[in-house]
């Protein structure tokens, strides 16, 4: 690559990030205006949910198969909750921001990695926030394996995004599909790993479960947190191939939905 190309394309990248920061200052603006606190509410959000599930749980019993329930809900929800705003936050996503459509700098990609980042962001921090609060009270314990930690939260956060991408293009083709994103997300809850270990069910259960991606997310992640306190069961392989496909047709169709797309 001569020095042109490579000048040229990093003038690209600058002017790309350039745009994707003035996207997400204005989705900062618009869901959370300019008074009060602002950004603190992309953290705080997450923060009271989980804080507020803890507490419940908590009243309702102190410990869950040897485990503390306030370690079972932290580790838990925050990733519950990265998958949740990075789907439900994807509904319309085009729709509502069909005035952006007129700039020739702003593409469609542009407005998902804008709102992912900004999700992925806040969420993390509410994590991090929400841990070193909790731990400095001593209620839970350090965690074993930082790095799964990391793993475990990267696969959340690739997996939801593929598949915010695909719900961003099919509720912009049909708008029916609105109605059916809240229901399934409820319905996947029970079976998605948030509250319970694989290896708490039996044989025949763990082998239908595994098949689950969302499963190996948190398996993963509880195994960063416990560390070999606990029998994991999950499958790198076999989630980055599902993980993969869904951005394969994520992206297929985010490229095929603009000519649906209502300027108007």
């Amino acid at each position: 690559m001569s020095k042109a190309q490579t000048g040229e394309l990093l003038e690209g990248w600058r002017i790309q990030s350039r745009t994707i920061h003035a996207l997400m200052v204005r989705d900062l603006m618009m869901r959370y205006g300019r008074e009060n606190i602002g950004f603190a509410w992309v953290i705080l959000e997450p923060m009271i949910l989980t804080c507020g599930v803890m507490v419940i749980w908590s009243a309702m019993g102190a410990h869950k198969e040897g485990i503390k329930v306030v370690e079972l809900v932290l580790t838990g929800y925050m990733p519950l909750t990265l998958w949740r705003h990075l789907t439900n936050n994807f509904v319309n996503i085009y729709r509502s921001s069909t005035g952006l459509m007129f700039h020739r700098q702003v593409s469609l990609f542009d407005l998902l990695i804008a709102r992912q980042s900004l999700e992925i962001i806040g969420t993390t921090t509410a994590l991090l926030v929400i841990y070193t609060t909790i731990l400095t009270f001593g209620l839970i314990h350090e965690v074993e394996r930082l790095d799964m930690i990391f793993l475990g939260w990267f696969m959340m956060a690739w997996i939801a995004s593929a598949c915010g991408m695909l719900i961003a293009a099919i509720t912009e083709r049909y708008e029916v599909a609105e109605r059916f994103i809240q229901p399934i997300q409820y319905l996947n809850i029970p079976i998605s790993g948030a509250f319970f270990f694989v290896d708490w069910l039996p044989t025949w259960g763990q082998k239908i479960i595994t098949y689950h991606p969302l499963v190996h997310c948190w398996e993963v992640f509880r195994k960063g947190y416990f560390g070999d306190e606990m029998v994991y069961h999950y499958d790198i392989p076999y989630f980055v191939s599902v993980a993969f496909i869904l951005t394969f047709l994520g992206v297929r169709a985010t490229a095929r939905v603009r000519k649906h797309i209502r300027l108007n």
